[in-house]
């Protein structure tokens, strides 16, 4: 079986709008979080349901990933719910809310692997792909937490 389901969680000392504006332009991953996502390609701008962003990303693990996440949902500023096809199919969903300090951030993220050899590793390599997971959640919440301390990095 090559189900998965991450529950991370960020705490950003940053306004929310700010937090939705970085994390609703994968577009733009990239540039910011560019050590796990090496490209991007399609709809750039504010995130509306049908934009679809085709990336190319990896971990520590010596693979990548091709993957399109598909707006299927917005509600700025508090959710973006994606459909991802390709090397995952699944959804993933952005939750922002404000706190003191700043915005906390969960992501619901349901990847179905599809990858070729990844796939049928996962039975046996389960928590070597959730280690693998959770170092490219940490790379994210550091950048974000650098480029959203940077004023006019993040929108």
């Amino acid at each position: 079986m090559a189900q998965y389901r991450f529950l991370d969680e960020w705490d950003l000392a940053a306004d929310i709008e700010r937090v939705y504006d970085l994390l609703g332009r994968p577009l733009e991953y990239p540039r910011w979080w560019g050590d796990v996502f090496l490209e991007a390609d399609g709809d750039g701008g504010e995130p509306a349901p049908g934009k679809a962003i085709t990336v190319r990303a990896r971990g520590f693990l010596p693979y990548t990933l091709r993957f399109t996440l598909t707006t299927l949902e917005v509600d700025r500023p508090y959710r973006l719910h994606s459909r991802l096809t390709g090397d995952f199919e699944g959804t993933g969903t952005w939750l922002l809310r404000e706190q003191e300090g700043g915005t906390h951030v969960a992501l619901d993220w349901r990847p179905d692997v599809r990858k070729a050899g990844v796939r049928q590793l996962s039975p046996v390599l389960r928590p070597l792909f959730r280690a693998n997971h959770a170092w490219t959640m940490r790379r994210g919440l550091d950048a974000a937490a650098r480029v959203l301390g940077e004023p006019g990095l993040a929108g």
